[in-house]
């Protein structure tokens, strides 16, 4: 670790900046500035253009480990720009660099500098990478002794923090089980059930536990080697596979040799997810290869929970804790780990912070008598609230784009205005939706773009449609003869990694896959994602979120790439909410409705002028449609869009017309509990905490479906109320209760 770089020179008042500082700070502000116009950004703090006032004005009258911390990242701003800008393998963008340069410059501002910071940028633009380099200046200071407290990363959804911490290539590993993970008996006992559900008969004749449990202990390394391990011991137990088995035999070896593994299939079943073999063990294994934690050295003193990362040390000793943020938003993990965790927490990065503001997080520190306030440093793609003490310059979506960091986002729009538009989960806005989705875009062609049923594919329809529509695409693409893999994700804690695994693994054809907005619009990174399809009613919001998984996406592969955005309109969904309403794309479009061609680019003004000229051509675009005006309509005013009635799919409306212009139900029960499976099994604390069927229902009962599908730490609730004895369903009604009265 190189010295850290000198600051000031001289004493008193006659503290001034030494030559090497003031060197880099008028290159890296100038940097900041150039990426980052201050008049674009009037919302954020700049630092002067003279290093001496920076330094007299700002810096030595602040508090001791402000400066500190400042200082370090000063010096890792050095060697970075030394390095190429090359971090955890990396090359930072500009906007991260920039973002750095920033944080650097606003963490001192004389007696009251600021305790909270918000990092402002579009989805899948690095602002983990950004949050990573900030634990390692951390890292940096205690390994200097010059910070006594613990660092606290954290996410507000608990699910995305694995990927973070430990990056694809350890999660690729865990799911698995390779080194340096171990299988425990309960891993390879959940194997065996597992392959049970896909033929019970069969593993329980040919694979008791006792004689399973044995084939482990082996471990082999390939699916030769499996079959080998296996052939020995059928000669041995005198056992012999009829030819029917054979697959069934395949399947297992696979699983024995940690080549596969087993994910829910549609209606309830289990099916073999085949994954691209891990690299080889003889390379250098790291616990943490995430953006967020590559700065941890190995067997450095860390606490994470074990489907998070790699705990060297417990809570109380750790000097760096992994941890969601109900850390320090549970009053019941408050209460138990206040003395441990707590009043010793003294800078906390949060990615993805949502609408939770810094005192969420300061309170509780504060509370368990630590000696100072804590620094919180948010990352987010939306800003909520003021309470944050400084605002990052903001890097958007079409600044990505224009950048070259996000490809461009085209748009497709169906049904149009004088279309049929059907209610939502309707057997007709089904069908409506998979004719669109294998239909040819003539834009794409015009191009030189793969055909969006071509490529990989995450298509969000409603939760209790999943399944049905995973059989229609499966049955759509085997009538093409595409080999395609279409598979469901129901929001299963042991499939997430696995099917992203599966997702971005180069096949013979494309990857789909089928989930709920309420499931994925803030986890799955799918790096190959090369289309969204939405054909399910979502707010704005909601849309904003899920196109942010879009962005994720890599891989250009020619001037004119980009992703799409297909969204089907329903006559019961709000019509303001596409990507015309939720994005920040600097393009002007009429209040009262206008053409679109599908698949025309909308993010990047260059490509949104290029297509306005390409695809407009008399004659030479057939992907025409016209968007109706989505503004509030008064009463009287017809509506701009053609809508009918449609039968309903769902449970407890199965077969009844849906009319659209019908807005309220007369039976209130079949209103709450329509959306809800008929759920037979009750609550008993013994058995384990209530099953998400069950919890969805009590949801139903007192009228809280909608607030528990759009947020998933309800159920998080209730397994903590689970955990410490209360009663979970008490803790869920309250739970909604203050949801309904923060965002009402």
């Amino acid at each position: 670790m190189r010295p850290a770089i000198a600051i000031l020179k001289g004493s008193g008042n006659d503290r001034v900046p030494t030559p090497a500082f003031a060197s880099l700070y008028r290159k890296l502000t100038s940097y900041l500035v150039k990426v980052f116009p201050p008049t674009e950004n009037p919302q954020s703090m700049y630092p002067p253009p003279s290093a001496g006032e920076f330094v007299s004005q700002h810096f030595s009258t602040a508090p001791e480990f402000h400066r500190q911390l400042s200082r370090e990242l000063w010096t890792l701003l050095r060697d970075i720009s030394r390095d190429k800008r090359r971090v955890n393998g990396k090359t930072l963008h500009d906007h991260q660099f920039a973002h750095l340069i920033w944080i650097a410059a606003a963490l001192t501002d004389g007696p009251d500098s600021p305790t909270s910071f918000f990092i402002q940028g579009a989805p899948g633009t690095g602002k983990t990478l950004t949050l990573g380099v900030l634990m390692q200046a951390c890292i940096r200071l205690q390994t200097r002794h010059l910070m006594t407290g613990k660092i606290a990363y954290c996410t507000a959804k608990p699910y995305h923090l694995s990927d973070k911490v430990r990056g694809k290539g350890m999660g690729h590993r865990r799911v698995l089980r390779s080194p340096p993970y171990t299988l425990s008996e309960k891993d390879i006992n959940r194997r065996r059930l597992a392959l049970g559900r896909m033929d019970q008969k069969f593993m329980k004749h040919f694979f008791p536990r006792k004689s399973w449990n044995g084939l482990f202990d082996k471990r082999p390394r390939t699916e030769d080697e499996a079959r080998r391990v296996i052939h020995d011991y059928f000669q041995e137990a005198g056992l012999r596979v009829a030819e029917s088995d054979e697959v069934m035999l395949a399947n297992v070896a696979k699983v024995l040799a940690s080549l596969a593994t087993t994910a829910r299939g549609p209606s309830g079943s289990t099916e073999l997810l085949e994954l691209p073999p891990v690299p080889a063990v003889t390379q250098q294994i790291e616990s943490h290869t995430g953006d967020a934690a590559f700065a941890i050295p190995p067997d450095y003193p860390v606490f994470a929970r074990e489907n998070i990362g790699f705990s060297t040390a417990t809570r109380g000793e750790a000097r760096v804790v992994l941890e969601p943020a109900l850390m320090f938003t549970s009053a019941q993990q408050i209460e138990r780990y206040q003395e441990e965790v707590h009043r010793h927490v003294q800078v906390i990065l949060c990615d993805e912070a949502q609408r939770r503001q810094p005192l969420a997080f300061q309170e509780p520190v504060v509370s368990a008598r630590a000696r100072h306030v804590p620094l919180v440093f948010a990352a987010g793609s939306q800003w909520y609230g003021k309470a944050w003490n400084c605002r990052s310059p903001v890097h958007s979506f079409p600044e990505s784009i224009r950048r070259g960091i996000l490809p461009d986002l085209g748009v497709r729009i169906f049904p149009s205005a004088q279309e049929l538009h059907y209610p939502a989960e309707t057997e007709e806005a089904v069908k409506q939706l998979l004719k669109v989705f294998f239909q040819p875009l003539n834009s794409f062609n015009e191009l030189s773009l793969p055909q969006p049923y071509e490529v990989n594919t995450l298509a969000v329809v409603h939760n209790r449609l999943i399944d049905p529509v995973v059989e229609r695409l499966r049955q759509a693409y085997t009538r093409l003869n595409t080999s395609a893999t279409v598979r469901p994700f129901h929001g299963n804690e042991e499939d997430r990694e696995a099917l992203q695994i599966w997702f971005d693994a180069e096949g013979e054809g494309p990857n789909v896959l089928v989930s709920s907005a309420s499931i994925v619009k803030e986890s799955l990174d799918l790096l190959s994602l090369r289309q969204l399809v939405v054909g399910a009613k979502v707010s704005t919001d909601v849309l904003y979120h899920l196109i942010g998984r879009l962005a994720h996406g890599r891989s250009r592969r020619n001037k004119n790439d980009r992703m799409l955005v297909t969204l089907q309109q329903l006559a019961d969904s709000n019509l303001g909410a596409t990507p015309f309403v939720a994005l920040d794309h600097g393009q002007t479009f009429p209040d009262d409705g206008f053409t679109w061609i599908n698949g025309h680019a909308l993010m990047s003004t260059r490509a949104f002028h290029q297509d306005a000229r390409r695809l407009t051509r008399k004659g030479r675009n057939q992907d025409r449609v016209e968007v109706p005006s989505h503004g509030r309509r008064k009463r009287g005013v017809p509506s701009p869009i053609k809508m009918a009635s449609g039968t309903s799919l769902l449970p407890g409306k199965y077969g009844q017309l849906i009319d659209p212009n019908a807005r309220t139900n007369t039976n209130p029960q079949i209103s709450r509990l329509a959306l809800v499976p008929n759920v037979q099994e009750t609550y008993d604390p013994k058995q384990g905490p209530p099953s998400r069927e069950l919890t969805r229902t009590w949801a139903a009962e007192c009228g809280g479906l909608s607030v528990f599908d759009n947020y998933p730490s309800i159920m998080l609730a209730v397994e903590e109320a689970h955990s410490g004895g209360s009663n979970p369903r008490q803790a869920l009604e309250q739970k909604i209760a203050r949801l309904r009265e923060r965002y009402s």
